[in-house]
């Protein structure tokens, strides 16, 4: 399953967007998870590219993102694929329980482990958790003397990544 990000930068930059997931971000930490699956993003009633349906956040709440996003929040929004679209559902709860939320309110244990590609403007509460698994990845390999010629050294000073403690 892939999910491709895009960061938003206002209401009306998010309200085209449906079949997605979307998260609300605060301080790099996850606040609200949700999805747009039936519906459109933002704004009024429809009908674009073969969906007919209202926003998920209508005009009515156009003040309150554009509030949060002037003020320190982020907004994120997720296109699936078909594979994680054909399981939206899961997907968001999934996401929910391993990412961590601050106000979703209905969230379960996961019936599965999903193997979910994150790309593209990936939110900040999910790639800060990515680095420090890479970090020790690097070092464990480096570490472990199979490649020769210190390629770890290599990309390190490739990417601008300091050794190892």
């Amino acid at each position: 399953m892939k999910i491709n990000w895009i960061r938003c930068r206002s209401y009306d930059e998010a309200g085209d967007y449906s079949r997605v997931i979307y998260l609300h971000e605060w301080d790099g930490k996850p606040f609200y998870w949700g999805k747009a699956h039936n519906s459109f993003f933002g704004g009024h009633k429809r009908k674009q590219d073969g969906l007919e349906a209202s926003g998920r956040y209508n005009a009515g709440y156009r003040h309150w993102i554009e509030g949060c996003l002037r003020h320190g929040g982020s907004l994120y929004i997720g296109k699936l694929d078909e594979e994680a679209l054909s399981c939206v559902d899961e997907v968001e709860n999934y996401l929910i329980h391993t990412w961590g939320h601050e106000m979703n309110s209905k969230v379960a244990a996961p019936t599965r482990q999903l193997q979910i590609e994150h790309e593209g403007d990936i939110p900040q509460s999910i790639a800060s958790l990515f680095a420090p698994a890479l970090r020790t990845a690097i070092d464990e390999g480096d570490a472990s003397g199979v490649a020769k010629g210190n390629v770890f050294a290599r990309v390190r000073e490739t990417i601008k990544v300091p050794p190892p403690r």
